[in-house]
């Protein structure tokens, strides 16, 4: 287990977009050097369906690419403003997006998915390349990075309609890797996931997980009303085949006084051999502060972690990120970066 430390937060400057809703640190441009991956919440927008149907309301997202510079952050690269919302719930095509090492050269590339076409973003110093993918009629809803065998070759799984399926409620995950120039499914395989329709299926990531090789894809079903949510992973046993099982994450259907129960996004981190979330966890709301709090799982069970005195103010989305060598968390508070060195958490 990484050990606790009680250095101060460093404030390493202003971002400069105003509402980032979520934060990604990694190797983008430079091998040495983390940049800072934001999503900012543009507002909604309604857009019409056609003649004779209602205007749908759509939640508009941008990405920007920060690097670390001077006193702070400088922004390299934007994204277009985009539709993010569902294609369900407007018969419009969405984007979602991931980043990851697709093309093994060590850096990761930005993903942008729009129904059945998927953008590569490659970033070099003062450079930034684009490459359009077809996905031969897939509709792509979510999108991770992952591992999903252990052979440390990077790969994607997608969330995606279902085109059997006219109720909307059956999704399919299937996986994609790098070949040459193209984007190719891994096989011919998917898994199928219906968990009813109260509830939103969601990617929040990969993980690396006891029992388990590689860096799987954790999924969330997510309900409409607040109560804990069901959560699975996604892995490939052999080439032909492609299994989803609930095993690692206890569940049940309501609160309980006596089990730490997560409920909706999970923010997912590795620290060490352990996977620890970020997120509103039941009964985990804290005694004071943000209802946010950092949790492990640990033999089948999440385990709410104690926050160190420096770091209980934390209500903002974090990350990962090494600053000057030196590892630790970021935190976007207030439009400002704070920087945790080593952990902001005691494992007992």
């Amino acid at each position: 287990m990484a050990t606790a430390t009680a250095e101060p937060a460093v404030v390493l400057g202003r971002c400069p977009f105003d509402k980032a809703v979520a934060v990604t640190a990694g190797r983008f441009a430079n091998a040495d050097t983390d940049d800072i991956l934001i999503v900012q919440d543009l507002g909604r927008m309604e857009l019409s369906r056609g003649p004779g149907h209602d205007k749908a309301v759509v939640n508009l997202r941008r990405l920007a690419l920060l690097r670390p510079g001077g006193s702070g952050f400088k922004s390299v690269w934007q994204s277009e403003p985009f539709n993010s919302t569902s294609a369900t719930a407007t018969d419009i095509a969405g984007t979602c997006w991931t980043s990851g090492d697709v093309n093994a050269d060590g850096l990761r590339e930005l993903l942008l998915f729009t129904a059945d076409t998927c953008k590569v973003f490659s970033f070099a110093a003062d450079t930034v390349t684009a490459t359009a993918h077809g996905l031969n009629g897939a509709w792509v809803e979510a999108a991770t990075c992952c591992d999903p065998d252990g052979d440390s070759l990077t790969e994607v799984a997608t969330i995606e309609l279902s085109q059997i399926d006219s109720g909307f409620t059956t999704r399919l995950l299937r996986l994609y890797r790098m070949a040459g120039s193209n984007i190719v499914p891994c096989g011919a395989y998917s898994a199928g996931v219906n968990w009813g329709a109260d509830t939103r299926l969601s990617l929040l990531g990969s993980a690396r997980l006891e029992d388990y090789p590689g860096e799987l894809p954790i999924v969330a079903g997510i309900y409409t009303t607040l109560k804990p949510s069901q959560y699975g992973i996604l892995y490939r046993p052999a080439p032909d085949s492609l299994v989803l099982t609930t095993n690692p994450f206890p569940w049940q259907e309501w609160f309980s006084k006596e089990r730490v129960l997560p409920a909706g996004e999970l923010s997912l981190f590795n620290v060490g051999d352990t996977l620890v979330a970020y997120g509103y966890f039941v009964p985990g709301a804290r005694p004071s502060g943000p209802s946010q709090s950092l949790a492990a799982l640990e033999d089948g069970e999440w385990r709410l972690l104690p926050l160190l005195e420096d770091a209980k103010r934390i209500s903002g989305p974090i990350c990962r990120f090494t600053w000057n060598d030196t590892p630790g968390w970021l935190e976007l508070r207030d439009n400002l970066f704070y920087f945790y060195p080593g952990e902001i958490f005691r494992w007992r």
